[in-house]
């Protein structure tokens, strides 16, 4: 019997939701998509709590009637915002006398490593496992081995707890329940990336609205994850402020923009309305263009390169790029000329049962279709919750050789 489920995607520009079917085979029947302009949320932070709740209420009006769902009281969310920050550390502990790692133990060490974020206004997010030493011998799952001194390496990403707090109350104002909360970037690599880019090396690059930001892969893990508070809409603002507007400024973007200058052989000149009703139009090259687009990028995706670079010679199978953001001309050969590195657009078609793969192949429903995979892993664990109800905790599973945490947040952690 197919699950059901609906995703919520709080964009920079657009809150968008997405109902669907998973069945048996976890492919994914997507039924309907609603979505509408926001200016509610900033770099993935909600700002205007009211506003965003007054939009997912109405999003949810129209995906009842759009998927001829007759309820919806639960939704899923990934989440990705400007203030996410990881840290990796290191935790050691003595087994014994050559005795069992129990999963007691490794469930100690885990909290462990959670202290040792600290500050004010802090929470965590994920605590993930990057691998584990025992005796000197470096594996994936030590419990049930025997030996005498464990080491642990995580992965810790944590943030700023306004990001949970503002979300909730959100979704408070709402009545629905979130019934399953991931990192955006744990989403999108669940969809993007097969077993082998993870334990190879590879760079997840997602552009969004008000956000782009990176993952970097390597043994099967999340080791790296960093996110600018600049995206698409920042160039798009770039090329208003020659005296067009938004909408106009948006379709000369991706119509004849591109990423890279030196990819515009045939320089034209492309006459807009000016935002001023009572100007001339306005005349842009097509050259001039291409440098404003490119300038932009240089700046957004300046400390993302840098990270990448730190990394490149472990990123055996190059870099993924998604997002709704990603679709500029030449973008593929900008990357590659400032990184050297192989580049490719990411696809989450073979998820997607086969009627639905050409109208959503688009990248902009990648991290929705990516956030209703995590969440089918994790009900599979947990069945449909009683909707007055929130879980305490959530469990690792494993997905295709990938083990992931899948998040849900402590209602005591506001304290941190």
């Amino acid at each position: 019997m197919a699950e059901k489920y609906v995703a919520i995607d709080m964009g920079g520009s657009r809150i968008s939701a997405m109902a669907a079917e998973v069945d048996e085979n976890n492919r994914i029947k997507i039924l309907s998509v609603e979505s509408l302009h926001s200016e509610d949320v900033k770099h993935g932070i909600v700002e205007n709590s009211s506003g965003a709740s007054f939009k997912i209420n109405s999003l949810v009006k129209l995906l009842k009637n759009s998927a001829k769902i007759p309820e919806i009281e639960q939704i899923c969310i990934s989440m990705g915002a400007k203030s996410m920050k990881n840290l990796h550390v290191s935790i050691n502990h003595f087994v014994g006398g050559n005795k069992i790692v129990t999963d007691g133990l490794l469930a100690d060490m885990h909290e462990e490593a959670e202290k040792k974020v600290k500050g004010e206004n802090v929470i965590i997010f994920d605590v993930i496992p990057l691998y584990y030493s025992l005796d000197g011998q470096k594996m994936d799952d030590p419990s049930g081995k025997t030996g005498i001194q464990i080491t642990g390496n995580y992965n810790i990403v944590y943030g700023n707890v306004q990001i949970i707090n503002k979300l909730d109350d959100c979704f408070d104002r709402t009545g629905i329940v979130i019934e399953h909360r991931s990192l955006a970037i744990e989403a999108l690599s669940a969809v993007l990336l097969d077993d082998k880019e993870r334990d190879n090396g590879c760079a997840l690059i997602n552009f969004g609205a008000s956000t782009t930001s990176v993952g970097i892969y390597l043994n099967g893990a999340l080791q790296h994850y960093l996110i600018i508070p600049l995206g698409g809409k920042n160039i798009t603002k770039d090329i208003q402020e020659l005296g067009i507007n938004d909408a106009n400024a948006e379709k000369l973007k991706f119509i004849k923009g591109s990423a890279l200058k030196s990819s515009v052989i045939d320089n034209i000149y492309i006459s807009v309305k000016a935002e001023d009703p009572v100007a001339p139009n306005i005349k842009i090259s097509t050259e001039f263009l291409a440098s404003v687009i490119e300038a932009r990028l240089d700046e957004s995706l300046h400390p993302i390169f840098n990270l990448i670079e730190q990394h490149a010679s472990e990123l055996e199978d190059g870099i993924i790029i998604t997002g709704g953001a990603s679709k500029l001309n030449y973008l593929i050969d900008y990357i590659y000329e400032k990184t050297g590195l192989y580049t490719r657009f990411g696809n989450h078609k073979d998820w997607l049962q086969n009627t639905e793969v050409e109208k959503y192949a688009d990248p902009f429903f990648s991290q929705m279709i990516g956030t209703i995979a995590l969440a089918n892993e994790y009900r599979k664990i947990h069945p449909v919750l009683d909707h007055k109800k929130k879980v305490k905790k959530e469990p690792k599973i494993q997905k295709g050789g990938l083990k992931q945490k899948i998040i849900e947040y402590f209602e005591d952690k506001n304290e941190m």
